[in-house]
């Protein structure tokens, strides 16, 4: 049976594979950047366009089955199961579903109404399900290194590196050719990782898919084709209303500023299962103290990438090329989103591990509504800043909800520890302002000192909080031994 100092030492572990994660997803951006300045914003526009669409439909085809599998996998020897009951079977099944859109988008390419480049994008499909499917399955494995070296370093960086390799070689459809080599070696790869772990696995299951996984993952696969939506709506608005190199600039700051997003997304296959493990007990006593460490992780790291951000914005916006600096406030505003969503946004992970996929579902379809109405009129009035506006108004909305909903079960996961992390977030978002209005200048090496003295204060900040976590929740172990 679980307890929290088990779900403790697993956080603890999987934190630091996910900093790991982190820092090597650094090269994946940073190759696009120079793949954006290579191939110019317009074409840039398209592929980020193209790329956004196709991995809405793989996050769709999947059903929910690829993320079911972070609360499924677990309960397998709980329950007498295969150890490997339902990777297959999920793979299987949304492989079918990737399929049969890439054969939609082939023939619809010969019609008016599909673009003659969409389908060279489209064979991308099938190899990021296996990403996906594979993927979660060895982070429900409690493997996450494997799905962290292959989704965060090897594609993001094998397919900007082939495209670039393709551009200079005159190779034509450079761009979904690259994507194409990134997915197919990470899908392989991470399929050599999962028969590993399980080398008993058929790969053609006789059985078919859980009813139980089933039922617990359909609202997540509807969930995740609505919020595909929901992320990019504001870059589909931007491409609408502003055109492709807009959009291309839009991509760039989105892709930076979610070095921050990258960090709460990673925490998802972490605090799921531990969630998804306790009881109504647990919920009640030991919620609080691992919610609290997970947030408090999270808006750390977040801290220490923002305040680079902040303070070398124009020589990370400078690496794609001057056709990206446009109306660089909108990178500020996007950065204030996911440090807002990384503090309050956890509680939709809390809110899934505890089965309440359902709840999520019609929740970001109200999300979409809001989004798609305040880019309606943001956009087209503020650019590129209404674009990030929207985003920040519907996350707001959303953290509200779902933390008023916990509140409502009686549930009140935020340690009053917590506090010191909002006051750092405004230091930031006072710094952004500070230097953008140039309240103050620096130098390049003026702001070096500035960004080491910070990590100091930081690093100093962290390990006292840290220690103050770590006696609140040896606390707690020790009363529910009592």
């Amino acid at each position: 049976m679980g307890n929290l100092e088990t779900d403790s030492k697993f956080l603890k572990k999987a934190i630091i594979v996910n900093i790991v994660g982190t820092i090597l997803k650094v090269c994946g951006p940073l190759l696009t950047f120079v793949m954006a300045r290579i191939f110019g914003a317009a074409e840039f526009g398209i592929f980020i366009s193209a790329q956004t669409l196709l991995l809405t439909i793989a996050h769709s085809s999947t059903l929910g089955l690829d993320k079911g599998l972070y609360w499924y996998l677990p309960q397998n020897g709980l329950h007498n199961r295969l150890r490997y009951d339902g990777i297959m079977e999920s793979f299987w099944i949304s492989a079918s579903i990737a399929i049969l859109c890439t054969a939609v988008i082939f023939v619809g390419s010969f019609t008016p109404y599909i673009s003659k480049e969409l389908p060279w994008y489209a064979l991308s499909l099938l190899f990021y399900i296996g990403c996906y499917v594979f993927g979660t399955a060895s982070e429900g494995n409690r493997h996450p290194q494997n799905a962290v070296f292959v989704n965060s370093f090897l594609t993001v960086s094998l397919a900007p590196a082939t495209s670039i390799v393709l551009h200079f070689m005159g190779v034509p459809h450079a761009l979904p050719l690259g994507l194409l080599v990134g997915q197919m070696v990470g899908a392989c790869v991470l399929f050599v990782l999962i028969r590993k772990q399980f080398p008993e696995m058929p790969l053609h299951p006789r059985f078919k898919v859980s009813r139980v996984l089933l039922k617990y993952s359909l609202p997540l696969g509807i969930d995740e084709f609505v919020s595909s939506f929901l992320i990019r709506s504001s870059l589909w608005m931007v491409m609408l209303f502003l055109g492709p190199e807009k959009a291309g600039a839009y991509g760039i700051m989105v892709t930076i500023s979610n070095a921050l997003q990258t960090i709460r997304v990673g925490f998802t296959p972490i605090l799921t299962p531990v969630v998804a493990g306790m009881d109504k007990g647990r919920l009640k006593t030991d919620l609080k103290p691992v919610y609290s460490y997970c947030v408090f992780m999270v808006t750390f790291i977040q801290l220490m990438i923002g305040f680079f951000i902040v303070l070398f914005p124009d020589l990370i916006l400078g690496i794609a090329g001057k056709d990206f600096i446009v109306q660089p406030e909108t990178l500020g505003i996007l950065l204030l989103v996911h440090l807002v969503a990384g503090f309050g946004g956890m509680s939709y992970v809390v809110l899934n591990g505890m089965g309440k996929s359902l709840y999520t579902l019609i929740l970001d379809i109200a999300m979409l509504v809001v989004a798609l109405i305040t880019g309606y009129f943001l956009i087209p009035a503020f650019g590129l800043v209404g674009a990030a506006l929207s985003m920040l108004c519907y996350n707001i909305v959303a953290i509200i909800c779902n933390n008023v909903y916990l509140f409502k079960m009686g549930l009140q996961p935020y340690s009053l520890r917590l506090w010191s992390q909002v006051v750092w977030i405004l230091i930031l978002i006072a710094f952004y302002i500070a230097l953008n209005t140039q309240v103050f200048t620096l130098s390049m090496i003026e702001k070096a000192v500035v960004y080491v003295a910070i990590v100091a204060a930081l690093g100093a900040y962290g390990f006292l909080v840290k220690k103050r976590m770590d006696k609140d929740r040896n606390a707690v172990s020790a009363g529910g031994l009592k």
